[in-house]
């Protein structure tokens, strides 16, 4: 009997901690959206869809961003058609793991902003494009001017790769769109358990994928708050990572999940009738 009734306090503790940051986390984002509302107008209007991803880079840059990836060739041939325009064969394994990133960086200013881009080329194995900016809206009594970002990174990349920017762009795009569509349910099975977009669709083996949303220490800091009450049950670092996601191995495991870590990770998760852990992490 004691059992049973530990069993229900799990489950009644995991179902309201899943509430109240998915509380906290939605509300954040929609103040964020009030105000950058531009920003992801043009991100579904370049790429397609809609992202929920938003966060500060170090030099100041407002960045929403978009990914898609494969860990290995899984028998998914959404990104062959990129991987072969980039002159690479989606058979060969040095072609993976194959990241694919589509964003944006914004950035609000009194005065018109120059800057006519930058690629494509080939930095560190990953190749990039940054196109120049443009217009999306405003930010308070400020404009708000944005870049389009894409860097496509395979598993090996040592030579150059001779291809036209906004080409790359809409082959990105389209790669990124076909292979979200291929895990159309798990994108919609996430937008409907928070209330957000995913940012990152990974298939990390053939049927294992993760749908997952990194949220921002910057600009979420109500979330940032809650984090940092919860996780100091196991440690007093400030969090450095968290994580909204939908994990989808095909195996089976707790129905409801409340771990910490040695190292200070906290993982708070109810799996769904599909068989995935709806979760929330920090780190």
């Amino acid at each position: 009997m004691e059992e049973k009734d530990d069993s229900g306090s799990k489950v009644k503790l995991v179902e309201d901690l899943l509430r109240i940051v998915n509380d906290e986390v939605r509300g954040s984002f929609q103040g964020i959206v009030r105000d950058l509302s531009g920003a992801f107008t043009l991100f579904k209007d370049t790429y397609g869809f809609n992202t929920s991803y938003v966060d500060l880079s170090e030099g100041g840059l407002i960045v929403l961003e978009s990914v898609c990836s494969q860990s290995k060739g899984t028998g998914n041939e959404s990104l062959n058609p990129l991987i072969r325009f980039i002159g690479l064969n989606p058979s060969e394994g040095s072609t993976y793991p194959f990241t694919v990133s589509l964003g944006l960086l914004c950035m609000p200013s009194q005065e018109s902003v120059s800057y006519q881009g930058e690629g494509p080329g080939v930095e560190d194995g990953a190749l990039y494009f940054v196109s120049g900016f443009s217009e999306a809206g405003v930010v308070g009594d400020l404009k708000l001017y944005c870049a389009r970002r894409v860097i496509v990174k395979p598993g090996n990349l040592t030579s150059g790769v001779n291809v036209n920017g906004e080409d790359l762009v809409k082959e990105a795009a389209k790669a990124c769109r076909e292979f979200r569509e291929s895990h159309s349910d798990l994108v919609k099975s996430f937008s409907e358990s928070f209330g957000l977009e995913p940012a990152e669709v990974v298939e990390i083996d053939e049927g294992s994928v993760g749908v997952d949303l990194p949220l921002s220490l910057s600009l979420m800091e109500p979330v940032k708050a809650l984090a940092s009450r919860l996780k100091s049950a196991v440690s007093e670092e400030a969090p450095s990572l968290m994580l909204l996601g939908l994990q989808c191995t095909g195996g089976e495991g707790e129905d409801y999940v409340l771990n910490a870590s040695e190292d200070g990770v906290l993982v708070i998760g109810k799996r769904q009738s599909n068989g995935c852990l709806r979760y929330f992490m920090v780190k």
